[in-house]
């Protein structure tokens, strides 16, 4: 039910505090190790920027609680799973070979195949022998690859092995070796090392800061090594091969800084004018590999489109007309998708609950939420709420936020206990990339939850406001009962701050249904 009474009550307070702040402020506030740069309120002002808490304030009557977004000094390149300092030797190479064996089948490779196998046999004999080579150069370099790579497979629950491993102490023991990596020459083992570490750095660490400086490095890398330019045939297998991996090397870091880009605000480190975006032959690549790589070049379409700072200063019709062009894109990598695997905004299209299904299902609805959400930037719709076109794509952001977090409870994706094992993005029965499905699953949750609280805050008294909060408060709980108790002491940190934030934010959005309701009844 809408109420004429309380929105015209506080409409010309909404104006003063958004003409105050018309400029994005850029901070980058995180929050368990997830960036919150481009989350807006549905009144465009940056969510948590100091007009942007002014406004919640005026809406609720509270102060916003910042206890859970102030990044702390992390310790992670000083301890270890135990919390005690002390060097990590590599694995025995026998255990290598058992990771690299159970590597090869997995989803993780299709997803991302940081690894050919042939190539990281030089890569194993520098680590271990000192016998270097062309293909790998450098022993730090290498011994930093191998400890990469068992971190990024014991944390996907990879390995089977009767050996105690932790991937906290293997991704400590390869931040210690990255100055020597620097010192050595550009090459494919630190490539493949700093692009590991970056999914280290959200599935296990979740250092957002780390990650956005291996980020930085593992570009220049790229350019360096010419991953950025399309493979041409050269009658060398071996090194036709490094060439096609250091490609596929390439579309991960191109992968990871569109995602990176459009979460936190920040500029992508790959300029796609430097870049050539052919993308590669299925028959040289998998289904779930192209399918990330069509999306990640929407989303910087997005980023570029939408958030960015020249978006900033575009008009209202160019940002109605911008968000039109994107979802028409989204549609067509949607239709792109085969039809088993195939998402949709409210139901599935088939029964299938795959990880692979959860991934891009998880994916579709955040990138519409991500395009649609935009719109509450136009300044008609800011300072009457009653332009057609701009608020039906904000209720469109809305219902993909509530769909997302709706299948999530009903369990229409694919998660258990092991699934959620670890606390980011991204971005989910027994798998075996179980444990990095959790950590990929949080900003997808916390981007919808975000829009429903704000939906709450623009429109408490609207009929399905209790139901959406209902749903922030459920998340929560939810994730929790799917934890294991073996659960790593930096996942389980990660988790808490996640909860106690999903918690400030359904206090706020209670405080905002009861302030409207007293108003409403004290005006009638």
């Amino acid at each position: 039910m809408q109420v004429p009474t309380v929105i015209d009550r506080t409409r010309h307070r909404d104006r003063t505090i958004l003409t105050q702040s018309r400029e994005l402020d850029l901070r980058a506030i995180s929050m368990s190790g997830n960036a919150l740069g481009t989350l807006c309120t549905f009144n465009g002002l940056p969510f948590f920027s100091p007009t942007g808490q002014q406004w919640i304030k005026s809406r609720t009557g509270e102060d916003v609680n910042l206890a859970h977004m102030s990044p702390k000094p992390s310790t992670s390149n000083q301890v270890t799973s135990t919390g005690v300092p002390h060097s990590v030797a590599l694995p025995e190479k026998e255990v290598v070979i058992q990771l690299l064996d159970e590597w090869g089948p997995s989803i993780l490779s299709r997803l991302f195949p940081f690894i050919n196998r042939e190539l990281l046999e030089f890569t194993i004999k520098a680590a271990y022998h000192d016998e270097v080579s062309v293909s790998s150069p450098g022993a730090d370099s290498a011994r930093a690859c191998i400890h990469a790579f068992t971190a990024v497979c014991l944390s996907s629950s990879i390995y089977r092995g009767h050996e105690v491993m932790h991937a906290e102490d293997h991704v400590h023991a390869a931040y210690k070796l990255l100055p020597g990596l620097l010192i050595e020459l550009v090459t494919l083992d630190g490539l493949q090392t700093v692009l590991m570490l970056c999914l280290c750095s959200l599935v296990v660490t979740g250092n957002i800061f780390y990650l956005e400086m291996l980020l930085a490095t593992s570009s220049r890398f790229v350019f360096h090594l010419n991953g950025h330019l399309a493979p041409v045939y050269i009658n060398d297998d071996l090194q036709f091969k490094t060439k096609l991996h250091t490609r596929t090397l390439f579309w991960i870091c191109y992968i990871t800084d569109k995602e990176f880009s459009l979460r936190t605000g920040h500029p992508p480190c790959l300029d796609e004018t430097h870049c050539d975006l052919t993308l590669p032959d299925i028959q040289q690549t998998t289904q779930e590999f192209l399918t990330c790589i069509r999306l990640a070049i929407l989303l910087s379409q997005v980023y570029h489109g939408l958030y960015s700072m020249k978006a900033l200063h575009g008009t209202d019709n160019q940002l109605l007309g911008t968000i039109r062009d994107l979802d028409n894109a989204l549609e067509t990598w949607r239709m792109s998708i085969p039809a088993r695997n195939r998402p949709r905004l409210i139901d599935r299209e088939t029964d299938v609950i795959s990880t692979p299904n959860t991934l891009i299902q998880l994916q579709y609805l955040y990138c519409m939420a991500m395009i649609h959400h935009a719109s509450g930037k136009c300044s008609v719709w800011v300072q009457n709420h009653d332009t057609s076109e701009a608020g039906s794509s904000l209720a469109i952001s809305v219902e993909a936020s509530r769909s997302m977090l709706q299948k999530f409870l009903d369990d229409c994706f694919h998660f258990d206990k092991n699934n959620l094992r670890y606390a980011h993005v991204v971005f989910s029965s027994t798998f075996q990339t179980a444990k990095l499905r959790r950590r990929f699953c949080l900003p997808y949750f916390l981007t919808a939850i975000c829009h429903l609280f704000s939906n709450i805050l623009l429109n408490p008294l609207d009929e399905g406001s209790d139901d959406d909060l209902d749903l922030i408060r459920s998340v929560p709980t939810h994730i929790r009962d799917r934890l294991p108790p073996e659960i790593p002491r930096l996942s389980s940190h990660q988790v808490k701050l996640f909860e106690d934030f999903v918690m400030e934010l359904g206090r706020l959005a209670s405080s905002a249904v009861n302030k409207a309701q007293e108003l409403f009844e004290a005006n009638n």
